[in-house]
């Protein structure tokens, strides 16, 4: 796969992921949620879903 596209679907992962965050957190605490590691979800949840799919697709970029 090329680097863009594994860009542009870490991209697309980040996005649904802090969207997320913010409805679980609110707009103003989600940044803070995501850097202090809050923002990973309990197992199950649609956060942790969403976090492992960004997790996936930015270790796929990283790899490449």
């Amino acid at each position: 796969m090329s680097k863009l596209k594994l860009h542009q679907e870490l991209a697309a992962a980040d996005k649904a992921w802090m969207a997320e965050v913010a409805v679980v957190f609110g707009e103003r605490e989600a940044g803070m949620a995501r850097f202090h590691d809050r923002a990973n979800g309990a197992p199950g949840s649609r956060l942790r879903e969403l976090y492992n799919l960004y997790v996936k697709a930015r270790d796929a970029y990283d790899a490449n």
